[in-house]
């Protein structure tokens, strides 16, 4: 299970528990909101196998689902939209919102204006620590602090020589991935390991998805080339990870 996967199915089984009601009775309701198909199609199936375990609030259910858009960082105010709009429903007591993208933490605030009574949980918040947990009642993502070790640990084990990071200028701008950036750097002075960055289009830039899975594809051919067939490569978009993972298997190289 994928960790956005297993933050949305942690932040939903708490809402459960937080209101300590079986599931067959349905007498609330949770709303979920994740990103399309297109930008994160493992958050989304997830939220799909969560209407199949406990039902959609038009059959009676208790998930309430809703997507956010693919160019959240343009459209800002639809996510905010979106979540706080879940609320609306006066049966909705728990919203999780996974991956928490920028503008969950003012959507948990209008929610919370209006709907004090309503639980917010961010699952893998892309706004900082600070930021998110001054509206979120709970927020869950993966240890990036210590993967920023273990993945570099991982490479050297697997016979990399280089280690290349592959991001963007958005990501880089959030504390948790500049500082795991970091981290790997050093990680890689410690273990012998050459550290290269190279960046990528975003996804939610002019170019796409499509544009930005593109741009993998026909780089990383070059980047073997270019740092040697004992490259691991890393690379910090799911959308990107994908193409990065076909290229990889094609070249033999290591991916972390």
């Amino acid at each position: 299970m994928r960790k956005s996967v297993f933050c949305l199915a942690a932040a939903a089984l708490l809402a459960v528990l937080f209101c300590g009601v079986a599931f067959a009775e349905a007498p609330f309701h949770i709303g979920v909101a994740t990103l399309t198909v297109s930008q994160a199609e493992d958050t989304y199936r997830g939220a799909e196998r969560l209407i199949k375990e406990y039902g959609d609030v038009a059959k009676g259910g208790m998930i309430r689902h809703v997507t956010m858009p693919d160019n959240f960082m343009s459209e800002m105010e639809t996510t905010i939209t979106q979540i706080v709009g879940l609320a609306d429903d006066p049966k909705v007591k728990v919203i999780v919102v996974d991956d928490a993208i920028p503008g969950t933490t003012e959507a948990f605030r209008r929610v919370k204006e209006k709907r004090p009574d309503v639980l917010c949980f961010a699952g893998e918040p892309q706004e900082d620590p600070a930021v998110i947990t001054s509206t979120a009642d709970f927020a869950i993502g993966v240890d990036n602090i210590m993967r920023g070790y273990l993945i570099i640990n991982t490479a050297k084990k697997l016979g990399a020589k280089t280690f290349v990071h592959i991001s963007f200028p958005r990501h880089m701008s959030y504390e948790l991935l500049s500082r795991r950036r970091a981290i790997m750097e050093q990680a890689c002075k410690d273990l012998g390991l050459k550290f290269a960055f190279e960046t990528a289009p975003d996804p939610v830039s002019d170019v796409g998805v499509a544009g930005a899975q593109q741009f993998i594809l026909e780089k990383v051919p070059a980047w073997v080339k270019k740092y040697g067939k004992n490259t691991a490569f890393f690379c910090t978009n799911d959308a990107q990870t994908e193409p990065l993972l076909k290229q990889v298997a094609k070249t033999g190289s290591p991916f972390c």
